[in-house]
């Protein structure tokens, strides 16, 4: 893909395409099984598939340009929530897309924070600040890859594939590749921070007990899902693993409504931990709530998410009839909200006894349900996926929708938004 950027058109953007749809046939016939053991050197097949992007400009997506838009106005000492992005000029407010231009964001503050860092270390440099964003996103990868296999192994001791299979799902996967590592975006550092709080907790449940391990599972575990939500607000999933996972044996044997209320008030406990953890990064960055007053702006992105086609095409509709979209827009978008509420819930409930696979499920129906739905959501809910056991039909379609939605987003942005 990345030398596919090199070439003329319309060649370049074929190259673009048919190296997703390679590298997605690839990734399928690396899959562990029965009589194949997964690859013995993920880290290096990764490390060799990730040269040729590492240099270039970001793929499939300009939300680099953004991130460090972003950056370079907070060094301004402007405010990328209040003023907007391009707000501040620079180096880089002319390539900012204008769907977002004078727009602010709906990043958490430490996500900010991240942003400005990069810009000032890259020298505020026109191209090397954004191709400096894969930094973070290539740590985020890094703790994937560290934390992915040992949390199998300790969760399936029993099965000898386990860290294999967890690694091809959440670390080999052509998605993370892509938007990770070729796309810089920041999800990689949420997911990273949320996978090592699960590896906290679960490494303290080998402990004894004593003091150490109760601080391991009430200070620092829930304290890595804030430092993840204050990245990504996604992040804040994590809580039902590292809530679940030091009673699990405890909910496995409890009748369901039983299961529900002691499940739920741990939950609730570690859950104020880590907004404790997000509410002082919050006020030590100094950046405030801006960030609140441009969530609904994501659903204005034209994704394929069910209720963002729904509100953009049925408000179009109304608009043909003469009247005014945003209240059927504003509708769409509660029911949005609403229906992913009922799902999460379905989800806590169903997977009450198997805290990692309410994550992983959860984690997909947000990155579905919501007003918005890009690849760069996948790779989460294919890391924590391949933790748990899934049946024959469920990794199909599982990969199936990453597969598809990766290549359908490659045509798509290479048709529509030929510039990435």
């Amino acid at each position: 893909m990345a030398i596919g950027t090199a070439l003329p058109m319309p060649w370049n953007r074929a190259a673009i395409v048919a190296g997703c749809v390679i590298l997605s046939v690839v990734w399928w016939f690396l899959r562990p099984t029965e009589h194949r053991p997964g690859v013995r050197r993920p880290g290096l097949l990764l490390g060799l598939w990730s040269l040729p992007l590492l240099a270039a400009p970001p793929v499939l997506s300009g939300d680099a340009v953004l991130y460090a838009d972003s950056g370079w106005i907070e060094n301004q000492g402007g405010s990328v929530y209040a003023d907007g992005l391009g707000s501040a000029g620079g180096p880089f407010a002319a390539s900012v897309d204008e769907l977002w231009r004078g727009s602010g964001v709906a990043y958490p503050p430490l996500t900010i924070l991240v942003n400005r860092a990069v810009v000032a270390l890259s020298g505020n440099d026109d191209y090397w600040s954004i191709v400096a964003m894969r930094i973070p996103a290539l740590i985020g990868v890094v703790m994937i890859a560290l934390t992915l296999p040992r949390i199998a192994a300790m969760l399936r001791p029993r099965d000898p594939q386990a860290p294999a299979l967890a690694t091809w799902w959440g670390m080999l996967n052509p998605v993370l590749l892509v938007h990770f590592i070729g796309g810089a975006h920041n999800d990689a550092l949420m997911v990273g921070f949320s996978l090592f709080a699960i590896w906290v907790t679960l490494k303290a449940l080998q402990d004894t007990g004593g003091t150490r391990q109760k601080m391991l599972l009430w200070a620092a575990a829930p304290a890595l899902v804030g430092i993840a939500m204050a990245l990504k607000q996604q992040g804040g999933l994590t809580v039902l693993a590292v809530a679940g996972l030091p009673i699990l044996a405890q909910l496995r044997a409890l009748p369901l409504g039983r299961r529900l209320w002691v499940y739920g008030v741990r939950t609730a406990g570690v859950t104020a931990v880590a907004i404790v953890t997000f509410l002082v990064i919050t006020a030590r960055s100094r950046l405030g709530f801006g960030w609140t007053e441009w969530l609904t702006l994501m659903g204005t992105a034209g994704t394929p998410a069910p209720f963002a086609l729904l509100g953009q095409y049925g408000g179009d509709i109304v608009a043909w009839l003469g009247q005014d979209p945003s209240g059927f827009r504003f509708v769409v978008g509660m029911a949005s909200n609403l229906t992913l509420l009922a799902v999460l819930a379905w989800v806590v409930i169903h997977f009450s006894d198997r805290p990692v696979a309410a994550v992983g499920w959860g984690s997909l129906a947000v990155a579905i349900l919501g007003q918005s739905m890009h690849p760069w959501y996948i790779p989460w809910s294919l890391a924590v996926l391949g933790l748990v056991p899934l049946t024959r039909r469920q990794r199909l379609w599982v990969a199936g929708f990453a597969v598809t939605f990766l290549v359908w987003n490659a045509i798509q942005t290479v048709l529509w938004h030929g510039d990435y």
